[in-house]
């Protein structure tokens, strides 16, 4: 990876997983083709990775979320050949038209469907070597973006130091792109490994893109949480959104209860361009959500919210920064949690209001529904403030079921169980039904009703 000498790795407490990861970084070559400023980020990725290792609860990003089952499962990087099989099952909403991608163990394989005049959708390596100047400066400036010096970001050092397979979505100034569906399937494999594509979005003045990530399958997958083979993804994604521009995201997650899905996201706005991210977690062992949202011109806005459904061992984790870089700039974060079993979740929301970003409006909401004793939410709301005439609002709850809801269906001839059962999947319907799309708000809150505890608490859990 270029002719810098490797950082050496560092000595004493050094995990197994690290060391041999930390190995297998020092011994990667430049890709065929690749530009020399590109093999130069990677080197220096790779040295933060071997001399930082891997974030522990002493990183408070971090601190409520553990790395020890993906240290057990000691997976390789990549880890599968390309041409391994994923899953029979189709992706969590099947049949949704649009042009787009399915990824499975490194293989990308474009859907049939043409993308539109004005959009470009290729594998990153191809948009480096083709001859859009404009595209590949973007795309560079993007790299130049990823933030890898400390240990909390060893993901993200990790998936920039791989030559792993990319795609990157381009579209012209003024485009309605429609609809672009990504499928990541995590391969069926005899040994464990761990994935590291990333996708990158540029969207022109005034474009517009509706994308749509699919992960895993319907119906739920079987799994323990324990299994000795497991495959994890590393998927960072990084959007530049230029004046007007509007990304409409949605994220649906349903990998086995084993699976590992750890997901990093940075968006850059420019004046007036609107993020609007929506995320709905119903599988997967160990899962992690990073988005960063810059809005770094006037009017920009950022909108992320998401719900997730837990239950056994399984782990949720949300961690979501939106920086008021401007003036007039607004954020709205909202999330709602149902956990139950052991499962838990986390959830820090921040906002920052720079100096200068007046006329900012914040809002921020977290509600969380516990349905046993042994269940657990750590919840953190967080605004920093450093400018005048700003608008802020936040809010964090864990709870129960309201029980007199609970005893007025009762009085309408439901179970108890039932009774619960509605409640809770109205609950998370809250943000499903935010989704622009009627048809897509009904799938999703279906997903959700599907992915509810099959046995709900006949009464509220002792607090």
């Amino acid at each position: 990876m270029g002719d810098t000498q490797p950082t050496q790795l560092r000595s004493g407490n050094v995990s197994p997983l690290v060391q041999r990861w930390g190995e297998t970084l020092t011994e990667l070559r430049p890709a065929s083709g690749e530009p020399g400023w590109l093999a130069e980020i990677r080197t220096r990725a790779a040295d933060a990775f071997r001399r930082n290792g891997l974030p522990g609860n002493k990183d408070e990003a971090w601190k409520y979320t553990s790395l020890r089952r993906l240290e057990e499962l000691d997976p390789d990087l990549g880890g599968t050949d390309p041409a391994s099989a994923g899953h029979d099952a189709g992706p969590p909403l099947p049949g949704l038209a649009g042009f787009g991608f399915r990824w499975s163990g490194g293989r990308i394989d474009f859907r049939d469907t043409p993308a539109p005049e004005g959009v470009t959708i290729e594998h990153v390596e191809d948009a480096l070597a083709g001859g859009n100047e404009p595209v590949k400066d973007q795309l560079k400036s993007l790299f130049e973006s990823i933030e890898f010096g400390s240990r909390a970001r060893a993901f993200e050092a990790l998936n920039t130091a791989l030559p792993g397979p990319g795609v990157v979505i381009h579209v012209a100034a003024g485009v309605d792109a429609g609809r672009c569906v990504a499928e990541w399937d995590l391969p069926l494999a005899a040994e464990s490994g761990m994935h590291n594509p990333r996708l990158y979005v540029v969207l022109e003045a005034g474009a517009r893109l509706e994308l749509i990530e699919q992960h895993g399958g319907e119906p739920a997958r079987s799994g323990s949480a324990h299994r000795d083979v497991a495959q994890g993804l590393n998927l960072l994604f990084r959007a530049e959104l230029s004046e007007a521009a509007v990304l409409q995201h949605v994220r649906i997650q349903n990998e086995d209860n084993d699976g590992i899905v750890l997901t990093f996201a940075g968006v850059r706005q420019a004046a007036s361009s609107r993020y609007r991210f929506s995320g709905f977690d119903t599988g997967g062992g160990l899962v992690r959500h990073a988005i960063e949202c810059f809005l770094q011109g006037p009017g920009a806005q950022a909108e992320v919210q998401g719900a997730f459904v837990t239950d056994g061992e399984r782990h949720v984790d949300y961690h979501v920064c939106i920086d008021h870089q401007a003036a007039d700039c607004s954020s709205d974060q909202f999330f709602r949690g149902v956990l139950g079993g052991h499962s838990r979740g986390v959830f820090n929301g921040k906002a920052v209001i720079r100096a200068g970003a007046d006329g900012a409006s914040v809002r921020q909401s977290n509600a969380n529904l516990l349905l046993s004793r042994e269940a657990e939410i750590d919840t953190k709301p967080e605004l920093e403030i450093h400018a005048d005439e700003v608008e802020a609002s936040h809010g964090a709850t864990v709870g129960q079921l309201d029980e007199n809801a609970v005893f007025y269906l009762r009085s309408r001839g439901l179970s108890e169980a039932a009774a619960r059962r509605i409640l809770t999947t109205a609950f998370c319907r809250a943000v499903a039904d935010r989704l622009d799309d009627p048809g897509m708000s009904e799938a999703v809150a279906g997903l959700l009703e599907r992915a509810m505890p099959r046995e709900m608490p006949e009464t509220a859990p002792e607090k």
